[in-house]
């Protein structure tokens, strides 16, 4: 099975969007604006992490929801 067609599993897609919610939660405990990054980029890279976990669980969400081949 190769990447394109493990990306259209509905388990695939929900396992990624738990992840970069994983990955959300940590942004927000570990990057602590400072030195190099300021308050628009760790509040920026936190919304992107965000982004990409909802529509992640939106997607396998709706791919579950479809009915299958017949």
């Amino acid at each position: 099975m190769n990447l394109q067609e493990r990306l259209k599993s509905p388990k695939t897609m929900m396992r990624i969007g738990m992840g970069f919610l994983v990955l959300a939660s940590l942004a927000r405990w570990f990057l602590k604006p400072g030195g190099v990054l300021s308050q628009n980029w760790t509040d920026g890279i936190t919304g992107l992490l965000y982004g990409i976990s909802i529509a992640s669980l939106l997607m396998s969400i709706r791919r579950k929801a479809r009915p299958g081949p017949a």
